[in-house]
């Protein structure tokens, strides 16, 4: 069996330059084509990370402070420290007497040294209890006697009152 000699043949001869040279640009525009597409799929790739990186930063951060103020919200907020206040320190000419309105202070913070460490709750339902007995208690400091009755009266972590002062025969 004999294969016809194509080869020799003009015609047959552009034929296949003509094949190959197209296969070649073919293959040349199907690498321009795949590295195009393939850079863009590497840029999505990358800014999708980053995105799910950020997402998840974004929920750790948020998982945590959610975490922090659940556990805030389970403890029990405990009273820690009680200001005292006077508000009328100058009518009663004290403003400089620093002595005297310590001593007064350490009288009162007496009647509430008891609240200290105790839940808020607890000390929000004795607080008539304790305005009362700060209003009925008469705060001797050497020769001079005063009567307080609480103005304002604010229960956080903190107790703070203020208290006005009078003279008390």
């Amino acid at each position: 069996m004999h294969i016809p000699p194509y080869f020799k043949r003009p015609a047959w001869q552009r034929f296949f330059a003509g094949s190959v040279v197209g296969a070649i640009c073919a293959y040349f525009v199907f690498l321009f084509i795949f590295g195009e597409l393939q850079q863009e799929w590497i840029e999505e790739n990358l800014s999708l990370r980053t995105s799910l990186q950020e997402l998840n930063q974004s929920y750790e951060t948020l998982l945590k402070n959610h975490e922090a103020l659940d556990k805030e919200s389970k403890e029990e907020m405990t009273l820690q420290e009680v200001e005292i206040e006077f508000t009328n320190l100058k009518e009663l000419k004290l403003e400089n007497d620093r002595i005297m309105v310590q001593l007064l202070k350490d009288s009162i913070s007496e009647e509430t040294s008891h609240l200290l460490g105790k839940p808020v709750n607890e000390v929000n339902t004795a607080l008539d209890l304790l305005v009362s007995s700060i209003e009925n208690k008469t705060l001797e400091v050497d020769d001079f006697k005063y009567r307080g009755t609480v103005k304002k009266l604010v229960v956080a972590n903190n107790l703070h009152l203020s208290i006005e002062l009078e003279t008390a025969s």
